[in-house]
């Protein structure tokens, strides 16, 4: 594993997006959301997942808290049914206040 205390939040998001899928492949997309107070040490790496086979929820921040050295960022996963995200995309269901989306972190070969 890449040593995480030298990473950014950026790259340990793609390295949680990643673990995430290969633990559970029905994951279709990934995202990195960012806040406001990105800047923050104590503010954590967010994610969105989207999966298929997720149970329809509206928006359910999970968080996790940092495990040290390999992460030590705290990290919150949003998953989220395929219509829940284009509610997301569409402005209908919102992301916690100060939340939005950022870069894809996974998204299907086209």
């Amino acid at each position: 594993m890449p040593n995480a205390v030298a990473m950014d939040k950026r790259e340990i998001a793609k390295l949680i997006a990643e673990g995430h899928r290969r633990i559970e492949p029905s994951i279709s997309h990934a995202f990195r959301i960012v806040s406001d107070h990105e800047h923050e040490r104590d503010e954590p790496v967010k994610l969105l997942e989207v999966n298929p086979d997720t149970l329809a929820a509206g928006v359910v921040p999970v968080v996790f808290g940092a495990f040290p050295p390999d992460f030590p960022y705290a990290s919150v996963v949003v998953e989220v049914t395929e219509g829940e995200f284009e509610k997301i995309r569409e402005g209908s269901l919102q992301l916690p206040d100060g939340w939005r989306l950022d870069e894809v972190l996974y998204e299907p070969a086209a």
